[in-house]
């Protein structure tokens, strides 16, 4: 009885036989040996378990309980015993399972904020056996897990599965931060949670007043120290930033001169 085509992790039906026969190929009906079966050709790394050792009862031994754990195409099992020639079934094949979980099977990379972050998050429905589950389609959702920059996330962040896996394509995160994570949910299934990834600031694009100059008396210096900060188009600092920086009088009610060091390189 020839093994069949079987879901990963699920036991082989209908039991596998081994015969054990004469030179004429009659069933040697007064054999009790042990038979042994074992994967022969492994296309996958499988691992079969289940009770691989079997006494035989008038010449046949039946396997009534084994499984392998890793989808793939053309697998076999060779069958053993002592001294006698061997035996190698026909070809068959381990199919995926139900998706039961999720797993980031392309990790986010650091990025620049507000850019899409690529190569493209991607995230895998897997069986209980860590199989692809090539049957799933449905919604995969991506939100942000670990969130150190109070940082939103833009783009397309629901996505169905193809053959169980989503494509995260164009997403974005607008406030830089050290260590944020993506969390991927779909319904049922186990979570998963992305590795630690950075987003960076972009190109400064602005500048903006972030120590307003406060009343002063005539002549005397302005403090605390007037400060400019370059930002990107998303509002961080743009640490990377080191040109000059040129303050004037804007409104001049009272027609004055300002004096001091009006020309500052930028510093981070």
């Amino acid at each position: 009885v020839q093994p069949s085509n079987t879901t990963a992790g699920a036991a082989i039906a209908p039991a596998v036989q081994v015969t054990a026969r004469d030179a004429q190929g009659n069933t040697a009906t007064g054999f009790t040996g042990s038979i042994v079966v074992a994967i022969g050709t492994n296309p996958a790394s499988g691992v079969l378990s289940g009770t691989t050792t079997v006494a035989a009862v008038a010449g046949i031994a039946s396997f009534s309980n084994l499984s392998i754990d890793k989808a793939g195409t053309g697998y076999t099992l060779q069958a053993t015993s002592g001294v006698l020639t061997a035996a190698t079934s026909a070809a068959f094949d381990i199919t995926p399972g139900a998706a039961t979980q999720l797993a980031v099977t392309v990790q986010p990379s650091n990025t620049a904020a507000g850019a899409a972050v690529t190569p493209a998050v991607q995230v895998t429905a897997r069986d209980a056996q860590g199989n692809t589950a090539t049957a799933f389609t449905g919604n995969v959702v991506v939100a942000i897990g670990t969130n150190p920059g109070g940082g939103t996330l833009a783009g397309t962040t629901t996505v169905a599965a193809v053959a169980g896996v989503a494509t995260f394509s164009n997403l974005s995160i607008d406030k830089a931060g050290t260590g944020y994570t993506l969390q991927a949910t779909s319904g049922l299934l186990t979570a998963a949670a992305s590795t630690a990834f950075d987003i960076t600031p972009g190109t400064a694009t602005q500048l903006a007043v972030t120590v307003q100059p406060s009343n002063a008396v005539a002549g005397g210096t302005v403090t605390p120290a007037v400060q400019v900060t370059a930002r990107d188009a998303q509002g961080n600092t743009a640490t990377a930033f080191t040109g000059n920086v040129v303050v004037a009088i804007g409104t001049n009610p009272g027609g004055g001169t300002l004096a001091g060091t009006t020309t500052v390189a930028a510093v981070a």
